[in-house]
């Protein structure tokens, strides 16, 4: 009785240890830094869905300069932790795109600057 006792601690010390490894590889796999706006890969979504907006956001953050803002956002019931890039232009309306961390765009559209730094 002793031994099969002491083979199902050793078999769980085993999965504990692969779970340990894996926990550590997930963990070391993540960016370990934000996206560059130049390194973005655009896609298909945010044309599809707000047109026009899109391309104006897209062209205006490319040309942002000193205006332009990053914030990394916390992940919500949908995605992941995202990265934000606005324009802040000094008006009410910003152009901006969501991405996520890895640099694939998620939408890009011109809403309120307000609601970009709010990662809303």
């Amino acid at each position: 009785m002793d031994a099969e006792i002491e083979r199902r601690g050793s078999g769980l010390l085993w999965l504990l240890v692969i779970a340990a490894l894996l926990a550590l590889l997930v963990v070391f796999a993540l960016p370990t830094q934000l996206p560059a706006l130049k390194d973005v890969q655009t896609r298909q979504h945010a044309v599809q869905n707000h047109g026009t907006d899109a391309i104006a956001a897209r062209e205006a953050l490319a040309s942002c300069g000193e205006g332009l803002r990053i914030k990394l956002c916390p992940r919500n019931l949908r995605h992941g932790p995202s990265v934000v890039f606005w324009c802040e232009t000094g008006n009410y309306l910003c152009p901006g795109c969501v991405t996520t961390i890895g640099g694939l765009e998620r939408t890009a559209f011109i809403r309120p600057c307000r609601e970009w730094e709010a990662c809303r």
